[in-house]
């Protein structure tokens, strides 16, 4: 015998309770899977403006997504109100619903952990590439470092490439419970020297351009640019000519027998299974140069699209 929540309405309550705070549940409680794929459809397409507009519209899109949750929700209470179907729908009921609403954050959890993810890097070293405060919109897929909001699930090998000036996001060797973003210049085996604030790989020195200055907010006069080249990948990078050349890393960092240093600077030769990593903004980035090699397993994923 079917229990008697298979034949009882829909309360009102909870109708208008699940389309305000989630709106395609709402729908699904009150037997509308259409209008729940609608609703669905339509919070994915603001979530995804929203992550593309600049950060003094964001508002908007809060906006728009409370609107939809109020339409919903009177939308919900209306249909419990006026509900005449006799048998309510699997979906519709108790564990039914728990079920779907599990599914799609299940979904939602595990796109964020082994698909794309996104982070904020708050410091300056990355300037002028990255903005303190931007969104990074990052490829974690094939880099074998799975996890997200702080919960890690499984840790593999790295699959895919990891190239010369790629920008990556990785748990910083110092704290990994710290996310940090820099480019990647060095790959293992690589020699790489930093001299007189000029990048040599396998004694090649790195071509660069000079490009004018980049203006900063926070000073009166602009900052040497520069175009530099890395295999196929240009980026700009700022070079203060003021600045002391190099400062030795204050204490010793793991591996650090692979490196010597002058007062210029230093060269490394780096380790299989590590990365050397360097930020944009050279004089004011702490880096391999600062904390040494960053290991393969704290490569959490590429960065493919820099948002404001």
């Amino acid at each position: 015998m079917e229990s008697t929540e298979t034949y009882r309405k829909p309360s009102r309550r909870i109708a208008a309770a699940l389309g305000f705070f989630l709106p395609p549940a709402g729908m699904l409680y009150v037997a509308r899977p259409g209008r729940a794929a609608i609703y669905f459809v339509l919070l994915v397409v603001i979530a995804v403006a929203t992550l593309l507009v600049a950060r003094e519209n964001q508002w908007a899109g809060g906006a728009a997504a409370a609107l939809v949750a109020i339409v919903c929700a009177v939308q919900s209470y209306r249909f419990a109100r006026d509900f005449r179907e006799v048998k309510r729908p699997w979906y519709s009921r108790g564990a039914g619903l728990l079920v779907v609403i599990a599914a799609f954050a299940g979904l939602a959890l595990g796109a964020r952990a082994f698909l794309v993810d996104t982070f904020r890097l708050q410091s300056a070293s990355m300037r002028p590439s990255i903005e303190p405060g931007d969104r990074l919109v990052v490829k974690k897929w094939g880099y074998g470092n799975y996890g997200t909001l702080g919960i890690h699930f499984i840790r593999t090998g790295i699959s895919s490439e990891v190239r010369r000036g790629d920008v990556v996001v990785f748990e910083s060797p110092e704290n990994k419970s710290l996310d940090n973003a820099k480019r990647v210049v060095g790959l293992p085996g690589d020699t790489i020297a930093y001299f007189s604030k000029r990048l040599w790989i396998d004694d090649q020195e790195v071509p660069r351009t000079r490009i004018g200055d980049y203006a900063q907010r926070a000073r009166a006069g602009g900052t040497p640019q520069y175009r530099e080249r890395l295999g196929e990948c240009e980026y700009r990078v700022l070079i203060e000519t003021e600045a002391t050349p190099f400062v030795p890393p204050a204490k010793p960092f793991a591996l650090i027998e692979y490196c010597t240093f002058t007062k210029e600077g230093l060269s490394c030769r780096v380790p299989a299974g590590h990365y050397f990593v360097l930020g944009d903004n050279r004089d004011s980035s702490a880096d391999s140069r600062v904390w040494g090699f960053v290991p393969a397993g704290n490569i959490v994923g590429r960065v493919e699209l820099v948002l404001p």
